[in-house]
Parts: C-alpha cells; sequence; structure tokens
C-alpha cells in the first residue's frame, strides 16, 4: 500500500483548516456518537483527540491508500509530555477484526520504528468490543515487551469525547455536546451581571459612604470604644467586601483601623501577625510603598508589645525581622538578596503562614535579576516546596516549583507533563506554558518556544488572561527575531495582540499600574532610584509570566538605568542578556579605563554571547596580555565552530560567528606569532569574493593585518600581502589602510614619521611588500595611486596618475544655478599632481583657491579645495606661497563665510526634522587656518597663524577646535610662548593633546603638567603623550624618564607600548607587570 512521508500537519490542507459540522450526533440521546463521519473529519477528529488527551505536539502526519478509500487511514506521531514520540495509527474502518490489529503491529515493528517510538496506539473508527480483537492485543503485548501497545476503538474513543465537550461541539453541534457530555463538568453559574447604579455611587459618593458600607462601619465606629475586638472583626469585613471591589485604598483605611483596634483591644500580637499579613501582600502586588508604611507600623506595635510583657515574645519579633529584610530586598536598587535568604534560612522563619511567599518572592526576583546565584537558593526552595505538600499544586507551589525548574530539569519535565495533560487549572497551566516556552527560546529552539507560548496563548484566552495572552504573542514575535528567518508574517502576532488588547482581561498577577509605567515616570521625574525599583518589579514580573518580548525591553531599560547612574557592571550584565551590542559598546566607551569583568559562557543563547565579545572588543585595549591570550583562545575556537556550523546562532549572520572573528582579530597581535598566523589561516578563504562583495570580517581583517605587522615583523610579509590582496577584491577598509602612514612607513623603513614606534623590516621584506604595493597600484583607485606616489614616485605610470590627477583638478566644471555635486576627489588628486613641474602645480593650486572662493560652490566642496590648496602650496615657489597666505588670511578671519546651501545642509540639524541632515559646520576658517598655516614662510606669518590659532581655541565648534590645534602642533619655532600648563586644563581633549605636544618639548619646565596629562581620564591625551615622547626621548631621555615611566604602567596596553621601547632601556622589562596588568578602578559605586 503506497505510503506518504512524514509532513508536518500544518502543511497539509485538509489538517490545517477547521472541521464542518456533522450535525446532532447522538441518537437516541445517551447513545454513543457515530465516529463514521468521512474519512476528512475523522482526521481532524483524531488529531484534536490526541493533542488533548495524550498532551502531543509538534505532530506530523503521513497517510496511506488512497484518500476516500475503504481502508484509508493516517498515522499520526508527536511528542507526549515526557518528550517522547507517540505514533497513532488510524483507521476509519467500518469493522476491525485481531487480523488488521496484528498487522498494525507488524507494520510498526517491522524495519525502522518511525522517531524510535515505543509507544503505539491503532485507533480506529469500528467496534472493537469483540473479546478476540483484545485477546489479540494482549498476545501482541506479549510478543513486544519493550513496547506499549493500546487499543482505540469508537467505545473508548467516545469514552475521550464526552469529557471533551469543546471538541463535540466543534464536529456535531453545541446541543449535541450538552447532552452527550456526561464526563464533562458542569458549567458555571453565570456571573450576575454588576449593579451599574451601585457602582457609580461607590465612584461619585464614595465607596464608605454606600449604604451596604457604610451602616456596617458606623457599628464597628461605635464598638471601638468599648469593644475594640468586636470592632476590629467588623473592619476586618469591611476591609475584605472593599478589596473584592476594588478599592484597596479605602480597603488600607479599614485595615489600619483593624489594626488599631486590636491594638486597643490589647491584642499586640494578633495586631503584629495582621500588620506582617498586610505587608507581605502589599509586596506581593507590588507597592513597595505601602509596605515600607506597614513595617513601620509593625515596629510601633512590636515595642508596644515589648514594653506590656514580662519577657519579649519572639513570634512579634520574627514578624518584624521577616517583613522589614523582605522590603529591604525589594527596596534595594541593587538587588541583594543575602539578608532575606538568611532570615528565611532561619528555622524559626518557617512557622510564619506567610514565609512560602516570601521564599517565593525571593526566589522569582533572584531568578529575574541574578540568574547566577540561583543554585544558593536550592536548600530554601526544596525544603518550602516540602512544607507545601498538598498545596505544592496552588498557585505559590507551582510557581516556586517554576523557579526550581530554572535549572532542574526533571522538575522542568513535570511541569509541563501536568501542565500538557490538564492537571492545572487554566491560568497556571498557561504560567507553565509560558516559562516553558522562554527556557526554549533561551536555549535557541524556536520551534518548540512557539508551540509552548501558542499554548500559552490558547490557556490564557480560555481563563480571560487576553493581555497575558497578548504579551505571550509578543514574545512570539521577538522569538522570531532572534532565532528565526524574517520571514513576512512576522507581525501576525502584532497584529493579534493588538486585537487581543482592546477584549476585557484579568491578569496573571495582581498590579494596580504596570510598573512599566511606574519606571518611566519616574524617570521624566528625575528620581533615578524610584525608577531602578519600579523596572527591577518589571523585570522580575515578566520573568514570572514568560513575557519574553516584556523582559528583554524591562532588561535594557533597567540597564540604562545603571549605566546612567554609575553601575556599569550591572549595566553590562542587563545589556549582554537582553543582547543590546550596541549599547555594551556605547558602555565601554563611557566607563573609559575601567575593566568590566567579562566571562563567556557557551550555554547562554547566542545574543548574550554576542553582547560579552562585543565587550571584550570594546575592552581589549584594557586586557594584560595573559588574559588577552587566553580570551583569543576561546574566540578562535568559536569563530571556527561557527564557521563549521556547529554554533546555534543568529540566522543570515552577524552573530556569534561573525563577533568571534572580529574579536580573534583584534587579540591577535596580542598574542605569539604562532597564534596570530592562526588567525590568519582561519581568515583565509575570505579573501576571494565576487565582484562588489562585501564580508562582515573585512574591517576587523585589514585591521589585524597592520597591527600583526606592527607586533610580529616576521609575520610582516604575508599579513601586509592578505591587506593587499583584500584591497585588490575592494575590501573599502583595506584599500583605505592600504595608504595608512603605518603602512608607508613599514615599506619605506621609517621608525615611524608620525604616531608610536615601529619595527624595522629587512631591505629584502621591504622589497616584497614594495612589489605587492606597486602591483596593487596598477588599479585606477585613487587611494591605491597614492601608494605609487610614495613608493614610486619617478616612474612613469606614477607622473601619468598626476596629470591625470590635475586634468581632473582643472576641468572641474563651475557650479551652476539649481545643481550642486557634494564630495569629490580633489584633496587625492592635489596629492597625486604634487609630482608634476611647478607651472602645473602652480595652475592647480589657482584652479583650487578658486573653488574655495567661489559663493555659489557648498561650503564642503570650499573646505575640500582649501585642504587641497594646502597639500600644494608647502612646495610652491616663494612668490606663490606669499600671495597664498594674504589670500588665506580671508579666510581665516571668517570674511569669506556664507556658501550656498548652508542653511539645508550645514550646521546641527534641527531636531524636529524627519531626515536630520547635516554635512558638518559652515564656516571655512578651520580649513583657511591650515592652509594659511602651511603657506606661512617666516615666524612673522607664523605668528600670526598661531594668533588666530589660539583665538579658534575659545570656539564652541569642536571642528574649529581640531583644526587649530593641528597647526600649532606643527608649528615648532612659534609655540614655545604658548602656556602648556593652561592648555592641559582645557576642557577639550584636542587641546590637551596639543599640550603634551608641548610638554614633550620642554619636559623640565611642564613637568607637573605632563604627569597630569600622563593620568588624563581620555586615554587619546595619553596615547599621544605617550607617542611624542618615545620619539624625543633619545634627545632628551633624563627629561622624559619620569614621564615614559607613569605612561609604561598604564592601564592600556597601547599607551604602554607606545612608551615602553624606551621605558624597557631605561629601566628594564616590564613584561611582568604588563602580563598582570595594572589594577583597574572600581567601576561601581554602591549607593548606602
Amino acid at each position: 500500500m503506497r505510503t506518504q512521508p512524514w509532513a508536518p500537519c500544518a502543511t497539509d490542507a485538509n489538517l490545517r483548516t477547521p472541521p464542518t459540522s456533522v450535525g446532532p450526533g447522538n441518537c437516541p440521546p445517551g447513545g454513543d456518537l457515530d465516529l463514521h463521519v468521512g474519512w476528512d473529519r475523522f482526521e481532524k477528529l483524531m488529531l484534536d483527540l490526541v493533542q488533548r488527551v495524550l498532551g502531543l505536539r509538534g505532530v506530523r502526519f503521513r497517510r496511506y491508500g488512497t484518500l476516500g478509500q475503504k481502508q484509508h487511514g493516517i498515522d499520526l506521531a508527536g511528542r507526549d509530555p515526557d518528550g517522547a514520540y507517540v505514533v497513532v495509527q488510524c483507521k476509519d474502518y467500518r469493522s476491525f477484526t485481531k487480523a488488521d490489529l496484528r498487522k498494525a503491529v507488524a507494520a510498526f515493528t517491522s524495519g525502522r520504528r518511525p522517531f524510535n517510538a515505543t509507544h503505539l496506539i491503532v485507533a480506529t473508527s469500528a467496534n472493537t468490543e469483540p473479546t478476540q480483537v483484545f485477546d489479540e492485543l494482549a498476545t501482541q503485548q506479549a510478543e513486544h515487551p519493550e513496547l506499549t501497545l493500546d487499543l482505540w476503538g469508537a467505545e473508548q474513543i467516545n469514552g475521550y469525547l464526552r469529557r471533551n465537550a469543546d471538541i463535540v461541539a466543534r464536529f456535531w453541534t453545541r446541543e449535541t455536546a450538552a447532552t452527550f457530555c456526561t464526563a464533562a463538568p458542569l458549567p458555571g453559574v453565570p456571573a450576575p451581571p454588576p449593579d451599574r447604579q451601585l457602582q457609580a455611587a461607590r465612584v461619585l459618593v464614595g465607596p464608605l459612604k454606600t449604604p451596604d458600607v457604610l451602616v456596617k462601619l458606623r457599628q464597628a465606629d461605635d464598638k471601638r470604644a468599648g469593644t475594640p475586638h468586636e470592632s476590629a472583626v467588623l473592619y476586618r469585613e469591611l476591609a475584605e467586601q472593599l478589596e473584592a471591589a476594588g478599592h484597596r485604598g479605602h480597603a488600607a483605611v479599614m485595615r489600619d483601623r483593624q489594626t488599631g483596634a486590636l491594638r486597643e483591644a490589647g491584642q499586640l500580637a494578633e495586631a503584629a501577625a495582621v500588620i506582617a499579613r498586610l505587608a507581605v501582600n502589599a509586596l506581593n502586588r507590588g507597592e513597595r510603598d505601602e509596605a515600607r508604611r506597614l513595617r513601620g507600623i509593625l515596629t510601633e506595635a512590636v515595642s508596644e508589645t515589648n514594653a506590656g510583657a514580662d519577657s519579649e515574645p519572639t513570634q512579634p519579633h520574627r514578624h518584624t525581622a521577616l517583613v522589614s529584610a523582605a522590603v529591604n530586598y525589594v527596596c534595594d536598587p541593587l538587588d541583594r538578596p543575602d539578608d532575606l535568604l538568611r532570615a528565611l534560612s532561619d528555622p524559626d522563619a518557617t512557622t510564619v503562614p506567610y514565609h512560602p511567599e516570601l521564599v517565593l518572592l525571593l526566589a522569582e526576583g533572584v531568578a529575574a535579576g541574578r540568574p547566577q546565584q540561583l543554585g544558593e537558593l536550592d536548600p530554601l526552595l526544596r525544603s518550602t516546596i516540602g512544607q507545601l505538600g498538598s498545596a505544592g499544586s496552588e498557585e505559590i507551589g507551582i510557581r516556586l516549583r517554576l523557579v526550581l525548574a530554572e535549572y532542574d530539569h526533571e522538575e522542568r519535565r513535570v511541569l509541563r507533563s501536568i501542565a500538557r495533560k490538564h492537571e492545572l487549572p487554566g491560568r497556571l497551566a498557561a504560567l507553565v506554558s509560558a516559562r516553558e516556552a522562554r527556557r526554549c527560546a533561551q536555549e535557541s529552539r524556536l520551534d518548540e518556544a512557539v508551540e509552548h507560548w501558542r499554548d500559552a496563548v490558547l490557556y490564557g484566552i480560555h481563563d480571560g488572561l487576553a493581555d497575558d495572552a497578548a504579551d505571550w504573542l509578543y514574545a512570539i514575535r521577538s522569538a522570531r527575531h532572534f532565532l528565526g528567518p524574517l520571514i513576512a508574517g512576522i507581525d501576525d502576532e502584532h497584529h493579534l495582540a493588538q486585537a487581543l488588547r482592546h477584549t476585557a482581561s484579568n491578569r496573571l498577577l495582581n498590579r494596580a499600574q504596570h510598573p512599566s509605567e511606574r519606571a518611566r515616570a519616574a524617570v521624566l521625574d528625575q528620581r533615578p532610584r524610584v525608577a531602578v525599583l519600579h523596572a527591577r518589579q518589571w523585570l522580575t514580573d515578566a520573568f514570572i509570566t514568560g513575557s519574553w518580548a516584556d523582559e528583554l525591553e524591562a532588561a535594557r531599560f533597567l540597564g540604562d538605568l545603571y549605566r546612567d547612574n554609575q553601575e556599569p557592571e550591572a549595566a553590562a550584565e542587563l545589556f549582554a542578556r537582553s543582547g543590546s551590542a550596541k549599547k555594551i559598546e556605547e558602555l565601554a566607551e563611557q566607563v573609559g579605563d575601567c575593566l568590566i569583568p567579562v566571562t563567556l559562557d557557551r550555554d547562554e543563547p547566542w545574543w548574550t554571547t554576542n553582547a560579552r565579545i562585543a565587550l571584550t572588543i570594546a575592552q581589549a585595549d584594557l586586557l594584560p596580555d595573559n588574559a588577552a591570550a587566553a580570551l583569543l583562545e576561546e574566540l578562535t575556537d568559536l569563530a571556527v565552530r561557527g564557521r563549521d556550523g556547529e554554533l546555534l546562532d543568529r540566522f543570515g549572520g552577524g552573530g556569534v560567528t561573525d563577533r568571534a572573528t572580529a574579536g580573534a582579530c583584534a587579540f591577535a597581535h596580542r598574542s605569539t606569532a604562532e597564534q596570530a598566523m592562526t588567525v590568519l589561516d582561519l581568515l583565509a578563504a575570505d579573501v576571494p569574493r565576487k565582484p562588489d562583495q562585501f564580508r562582515d570580517s573585512d574591517d576587523a581583517h585589514a585591521a589585524a593585518c597592520i597591527n600583526i605587522a606592527i607586533a610580529h615583523p616576521q609575520l610582516a610579509i604575508p599579513t601586509l600581502t592578505r591587506l593587499f590582496d583584500l584591497a585588490s577584491h575592494d575590501a573599502r577598509k583595506a584599500v583605505a589602510l592600504t595608504a595608512d602612514d603605518r603602512v608607508l612607513d613599514l615599506i619605506k623603513g621609517n621608525v615611524g614619521s608620525s604616531g608610536r614606534s615601529l619595527p624595522l623590516l629587512t631591505i629584502e621584506q621591504r622589497d616584497v611588500l614594495r612589489t605587492a604595493a606597486l602591483r596593487l597600484a596598477d588599479g585606477q583607485s585613487p587611494i591605491t595611486q597614492a601608494l605609487r606616489h610614495e613608493l614610486a614616485p619617478h616612474e612613469p605610470a606614477a607622473l601619468e596618475a598626476a596629470r591625470r590627477a590635475a586634468d581632473r583638478i582643472l576641468t572641474r566644471p563651475d557650479p551652476q544655478a539649481g545643481h550642486t555635486a557634494f564630495g569629490s576627489l580633489i584633496v587625492t588628486d592635489a596629492y597625486l599632481a604634487g609630482l608634476l613641474d611647478q607651472p602645473e602645480r602652480t595652475a592647480c593650486l589657482e584652479k583650487l583657491l578658486s573653488i574655495a572662493e567661489d559663493a555659489r560652490e557648498a561650503a564642503m566642496n570650499r573646505q575640500d579645495a582649501l585642504d587641497a590648496a594646502s597639500n600644494l602650496v608647502l612646495h610652491a615657489e616663494p612668490a606663490a606661497r606669499a600671495a597664498v597666505f594674504q589670500r588665506s588670511k580671508h579666510f581665516v578671519t571668517g570674511a569669506q563665510d556664507g556658501s550656498a546651501h548652508d542653511d539645508e545642509m550645514t550646521g546641527p540639524a534641527h531636531p524636529l526634522s524627519f531626515l536630520r541632515i547635516s554635512m558638518g559646520a559652515a564656516t571655512l576658517r578651520g580649513h583657511g587656518l591650515r592652509l594659511a598655516g602651511c603657506a606661512s614662510s617666516d615666524d612673522t606669518e607664523r605668528r600670526w597663524v598661531r594668533d588666530q590659532a589660539v583665538d579658534l581655541l575659545r570656539s564652541d565648534d569642536d571642528s574649529l577646535i581640531q583644526q587649530a590645534t593641528l597647526v600649532l602642533a606643527a608649528m615648532d619655532s612659534v609655540t614655545t610662548e604658548l602656556d602648556a600648563n593652561l592648555l592641559a586644563a582645557h576642557h577639550h581633549v584636542n587641546v590637551r593633546q596639543l599640550s603634551a605636544h608641548l610638554c614633550v618639548r620642554q619636559p623640565e619646565r611642564y613637568r607637573a603638567a605632563a604627569l597630569r596629562l600622563a593620568e588624563d581620564r581620555n586615554p587619546r591625551v595619553r596615547r599621544v603623550l605617550a607617542e611624542a615622547a618615545a620619539r624625543a626621548y633619545a634627545q632628551n631621555p633624563e627629561g622624559l624618564r619620569e614621564i615614559v615611566g607613569v605612561l609604561a604602567s598604564d592601564a592600556r596596553h597601547s599607551i604602554r607600548t607606545a612608551a615602553r621601547p624606551w621605558a624597557d632601556s631605561d629601566q628594564g622589562s616590564s613584561a611582568a607587570a604588563d602580563a598582570s596588568g595594572p589594577a583597574s578602578g572600581n567601576c561601581s559605586a554602591t549607593p548606602s
């Protein structure tokens, strides 16, 4: 008989559509249903029934025979609550014999069993009452003891249907279900419609003034003076009545009167117990302020108890200790659980009735905020669950067991099983399903996560939890975003959730106001501590309910709060949990030299590992060498495994594999030459590519080539050749780096014309690299042409490139009205044209000045023209330089400011603008200052440039300050009069960098300023100081020894390395210091 392959039920046109009604089924009433309802309905009926009765999930099907045949059938296979597969052979037969049963078992046991299932159910629409059929079942079971064999005939199927009225109503009629389903629970009594008049009176008149409350309240007030104990009973009844009506605030007033009456009656122990219970209830509802208020009242009541007793009673003190510890824990912005854990672990604490609730409060808080500490609660969790006994199936017990299931796989399996078997109320089954879905998502099992969240949605809607069901739909959407391909229907859950939001709903957790709203309001009110506490509650609530999208949002929000309030380690942990790699990189930049500890855990979800790797890359410069080498091995292994497809990673790339590759590149130069070569070998396959193809590893790959060549000169040829190979395939970063000063200096044999000192390569190495670079320069890219300009300026090809560059400058069209072109290559072209003869260079210089002076041009183009002119004027004739200097003054003073489209394209964008376009500052003063500095030919002109540059240091425009400092740093002869002490205190980093240059020139005069800059908060300042000191050390070792010594022990590897060659020669090796690294400052400030 022809058998089809197994396929998901959702792919079948018949199984995925709702059934059509058969009509009334049990005739006469009380009889069994006729299951011969047609093969199409019988298939759907059995699919619904096995999912409901057996709790099967992930059901797949295969058919045999031809649709509509007399012996047509279908096999179903799915996982039961324990994860084992069950196969159900469904046979729409008119009669079923023992031969049919024998044949069905033989088909299952012969050959390879589907999914290695050990449980077979043969289900048929025929009657199986004849004893010989069940005798045959017993015989088959004896022959196959390793299997579980069941037979569902019409009688057994009818028995299951009697307990599932909704299935009967769908396939037959609701009237059929009402008379047939005698095993189903009786329908509940409909709730009476609300009394709208009473509701209006409670709102407008006040709940304490309605007739049903006012009489009893007067009785309670009247009795309080004479019989306060009776008054306390009435106040308690009023409080319960108001709480049931939703008036919590007024109920709290009655509770206060109740406890006051108890205290007046001398029942102080009873009063303390009531107050403690009220405080715990307030904590359970997320009302911290109310709990704090009640803690104060409880303390007063216990002090009265002590004053009126010969010995201090223990129970009231126990209430005080537990409530105080719980309130302190909930109100701690750093979520520290130790005090409450010690209080609850005291054997005497179990005597209070609310002990399980406080354990639940602590356990869920730790699981949500500090999951790594959950194991510390294990003894307390297990003992509390054991003490609950049969009550463990109620909500508190189930929630405690759900926390235990976070790390106990057996408990997780048991909860999943009882939820699927409908052994829990709907709301608890929904909660168990949602938490199981969350764990599946954390384990990157998308299909199972979606399946369990859909179960939670189903249970939740049936139990009136529409808002929670909407949250679970959004959780499915988030899971698809993190774990699956982005499909066209990814917004379906969003649309369904929007529809659910408009229905009346209860919630799993009783909250007067959602903590997310309170957290955001506190941020607006600038109350960070309150915002943190509400955000913690938001995160915990989302964890409890399995609302994954909410949990991720709460983690990001709380991380932002910790980041903004000096708790970077807590912020980094939350950003990692939520997969916020960009936020964690910004955090690392914000904390500066403060090293945030990070550990990679391969059991974590890919997005968490991805974010942690992003943090290690952002802090790569802060790690000591031994830690960097160990991390390199781990990152390289992750990259290899990811490229081999062994990691659960982001669909479509951009996840752990790519991030680990970038991390390996970032640390490759910090290792041995062998480890560095391993990284290069790993990336060799990334070089070949199709035209215009970009790889995620390109930028890190290109940067690693230069860093490895500098750190390991013996690898200079393979690394820089790799860089040129990448550039030949148009990898953008590699193309740009081929003309980097460090690459050119290595090939030319310079020890470092700018920046840090570089190793000297052998002549043979330089020749090989020069040949490879010139081969790359055969292309027409302006940047690669710059290689030929630097390495072979006298070759005909270099001169030809210079002429083409000059032609592009000279033939540049004038601007036209209504049309403006942005961006040009005139700066590079002017650099290339510098090889030409003086007349041609002068013509190009004149053309560039005419562009710069043309107000019809956009500011960006005029700025480029000024920079290009600066390249050419350096080697111009004296007369030409003098003329250019005079013309440059008009730019420096701002007389030439004002260009086309300034209002639309330059300056800061309007904050409400849709596009937010800004192409920088419109002023030409900074670029004109650079031109003036290059054109100046004597100290008089240089002093004028210096004075103008000092004036620009007072500007609020960062670009002007940067230009001014660059010009001043290049004018040694006239800057000795500048006060480096004043500049060292400037707020702008570029000005302090300028001060570092000046301090190195006169270290004896500016010793204090130099030492202050050696500990500057910005590493860029310290790096410039280290590089400048290293270059000048040979000329003045005595004056620079102390400064270089401080920099050699800097927190950052790049600064230590920049200073070390000279520090080592004077003070000996500091490898040991670098291996351990300097002590990092504490990133966290613990609030009192």
